[in-house]
């Protein structure tokens, strides 16, 4: 209990420093390091989630109007409730999770076991400034860019390769989802896969910067906690948000009681 409430009395002066440390990207280091955080965590994932994406519309529309005896219309909306509302941000988090949040957590781990953190403060370069704000900034904008990736190569996807598999066309299912897509679903999974990059980011800098043991065992620890600590807020931040917007919870299935 008492290490928990150091963890978040820990993580919200994290939050606070990263927030008034932001003006520091306007320093030519500062930004290299975080437009090299947008590459890594944006550019170079999206290769590996075209055919995941892509298959996964086609899936959902296949289901819903095969095994659900669904119609044209409620398959569509299914996929927009589905994909643009809740899978798509929680894939781009899950893949920024298991990929950025690992590398950063436990690189910085080893910047901190090796006493490269010290270096840093004894030339004078802030670590917040240098290893925290471009990471945190790079990893928020790089999750809502491979949202928007991976929502829209479920959607074309899903147009594209369900009418092989059922009995409807690309024109139907183009002209069904556009009559039904609203820029709220736009404006939610943008701004919810924002937070979910910053909250990832800030507890993956926290737990690497403050690995459990100043030795090569704390590394692996500090990881443990980074991904599993960051998949817990991941998935409240969801249901929190299904809550506040739509008053739904657990992709739609129960109604939140008031």
């Amino acid at each position: 209990m008492i290490r928990a409430l150091r963890e978040v009395e820990g993580g919200l002066r994290l939050l606070m420093n990263v927030w008034l440390r932001v003006p520091a990207l306007r320093r030519a280091p500062v930004r290299e390091s975080f437009l090299r955080q947008v590459y890594f965590t944006g550019v170079t994932a999206s290769t590996g989630v075209v055919l995941r994406a892509s298959g996964l519309g086609a899936l959902i529309i296949a289901f819903t109007m095969q095994v659900l005896d669904a119609d044209t219309s409620l398959a569509v909306k299914i996929l927009l409730w589905v994909v643009l509302r809740e899978v798509g941000p929680l894939a781009a988090a899950m893949v920024v999770i298991l990929r950025t949040g690992t590398a950063m957590s436990a690189e910085l781990a080893m910047m901190r076991i090796t006493g490269q953190t010290d270096a840093l403060r004894r030339m004078g370069i802030e670590s917040y400034d240098y290893l925290v704000v471009p990471r945190v900034m790079g990893v928020m904008i790089a999750t809502a860019a491979l949202t928007c990736y991976i929502q829209f190569l479920a959607v074309l996807g899903g147009m594209i390769l369900a009418p092989f598999v059922i009995q409807a066309s690309f024109t139907e299912l183009y002209t069904r989802f556009f009559d039904l897509v609203a820029p709220i679903d736009f404006a939610y999974s943008i701004i919810k896969s924002l937070m979910f990059g910053f909250v990832i980011a800030l507890t993956c800098c926290y737990h690497g910067l403050n690995p459990p043991a100043l030795t090569q065992n704390g590394v692996p620890q500090a990881v443990t906690r980074a991904v599993t600590q960051s998949a817990v807020a991941v998935l409240t931040i969801n249901a929190l948000f299904a809550y506040l917007i739509f008053g739904v919870l657990f992709f739609g299935l129960v109604k939140a009681v008031v």
